[in-house]
């Protein structure tokens, strides 16, 4: 399994050069492509130091929009450059030092989906182990075990002009949720906590995990009722405005080769029919 594995990132990889010439001269794009990226926990000098590459080499081929643009049909105009934004998941203490030492520098404006319960969380405390094996259902590594941020961490992050998205209150997998009252309190309740906590309006949510096995038609109808923007863990571009987005999950260690020909929608074809499925479920 792991060889074949190898074999199709392999071939991902090499397919991205045959893709990108063909696309030079035989694909026209009308609007431009918006492509949303899904980071995580950044926070070695090392990974940083490659995050920071990563944005330097995408600013070549790509522009970065702020969640503002996208909120507001951004991606709708016609442009000759792809657009990128970045959003972050699970409100690691990470995010505010990545904001710090390099999203400032390049005046990137991103959106970070936090876990309403999670914030401010001490380790070695009952709540921390619980949403700490729910963000790492096989157990957290050593290196996972990473403290959130607190209210001042992202009052920060508001200030500089990033936008807060909610990821449930304690990241649990919403399709296994059986009680009407959990599942509110997952999305709407966690959603109250962080207006009511921020003074802000929460307008996008991205479900834990983001698979298509991690969210169910009620869970999407909830989401719908309650959010303007809903987002997956599904490749895809994203062209037009809509309530459902796909996003690209990336990480820091991630060749540049790769991240370009996921970029450039060599792998889309993969999540296209079952992104399809949870858009027939919206209202």
């Amino acid at each position: 399994m792991n060889y074949i594995r190898y074999l199709l990132f392999n071939i991902l990889d090499i397919s991205y050069y045959f893709v990108k010439g063909l696309k030079r001269y035989v694909y026209t794009n009308s609007y431009s492509n918006i492509r949303i990226l899904i980071y995580h926990d950044i926070k070695t000098k090392k990974q940083i130091k490659l995050f920071k590459n990563q944005i330097l080499s995408l600013s070549k081929d790509y522009e970065f929009i702020t969640p503002d643009e996208f909120e507001n049909g951004f991606k709708n105009i016609k442009t000759k450059k792809d657009k990128l934004l970045l959003t972050f998941d699970d409100g690691f203490k990470s995010n505010r030092k990545l904001a710090d030492q390099v999203l400032n520098e390049f005046d990137i404006k991103a959106l970070f989906f936090i876990i309403s319960d999670f914030i401010g969380v001490e380790k070695q405390t009952l709540n921390y182990t619980k949403i700490i094996n729910n963000i790492y259902p096989d157990g957290p590594k050593k290196n996972e075990l990473s403290l959130p941020m607190d209210y001042d961490d992202i009052r920060y992050l508001i200030s500089k002009g990033h936008v807060i998205g909610c990821h449930t209150s304690s990241h649990k997998m919403l399709s296994k949720i059986t009680s009407i009252g959990d599942l509110k309190n997952q999305i709407i309740l966690s959603k109250d906590k962080l207006e009511s906590n921020f003074n802000i309006k929460i307008k996008h949510f991205a479900f834990p995990f983001g698979t298509f096995d991690s969210i169910n038609q009620s869970s999407i109808k909830l989401l719908d009722n309650n959010f303007d923007f809903i987002y997956t863990g599904f490749r895809g571009n994203n062209k037009k405005a809509a309530k459902l987005n796909y996003r690209d999950a990336v990480n820091p260690e991630m060749s540049f080769i790769r991240l370009k020909s996921f970029l450039i929608g060599n792998a889309d074809f993969l999540y296209k029919r079952k992104f399809n499925i949870l858009k027939s479920y919206l209202n």
